[in-house]
């Protein structure tokens, strides 16, 4: 942990960006509900007061976390989501997206936990998830299913199937994700 002695100042973007980096790498350790707004200070050698001054609650910090995950990802597949013209290239997409899925199993691990936290309406995350899940589909529909009869089913059991699989996955990390998605993959995008 850092002492007062190790506090720096940072200009405030790449201050936020480092408590985000932190707080995400905590939670995924130690879950949402582990750590005291404290520990998320004590991780950048800021006091909770300063941590406050950048979010202004230990709720606001976990969306910030969840949406910077996003941006992130975002960032990596957003080349790639120009709308699929036909199964093919849906797959292809999504297959990348699998293979990168695949090494983030921490981030993985720390969605599903929140997620399934979160489907209490009182939980702070509960309307990310809402509007996470409602603009997946959404972005499914456009850019990977747009060559499917009903994008609109399409893109929920694609979403259920993946969600289901990562589940089995994190709890048993024998599975062999891949296979399984390639399995799947042969059936659903057919033309």
């Amino acid at each position: 942990m850092s002492t007062p002695a190790s506090r720096r100042r940072l200009p405030p973007a790449e201050r936020r960006e480092e408590i985000l980096k932190a707080a995400t790498d905590l939670i995924a350790s130690s879950g949402f509900n582990g750590v005291p707004l404290e520990a998320f200070a004590a991780a950048c050698g800021m006091t909770k007061a300063g941590l406050l001054h950048h979010f202004p609650s230990k709720d606001a910090l976990l969306v910030a976390v969840l949406e910077r995950r996003d941006e992130l990802d975002l960032t990596n597949v957003g080349d790639a989501l120009g709308p699929a013209t036909n199964p093919a290239s849906a797959r292809a997409l999504m297959t990348a997206v699998v293979r990168r899925n695949l090494t983030q199993r921490p981030i993985l691990r720390l969605y599903a936990v929140l997620a399934a936290e979160a489907l209490n309406p009182d939980h702070p995350a509960h309307a990310y998830f809402q509007a996470r899940l409602g603009e997946g589909r959404a972005m499914f529909e456009r850019h990977i299913l747009a060559w499917h009869p009903r994008p609109d089913l399409a893109a929920v059991e694609l979403l259920s199937f993946l969600d289901g699989l990562q589940h089995h996955w994190l709890r048993d990390p024998g599975i062999d994700f891949l296979a399984q998605w390639e399995v799947f993959a042969d059936r659903f995008f057919t033309a």
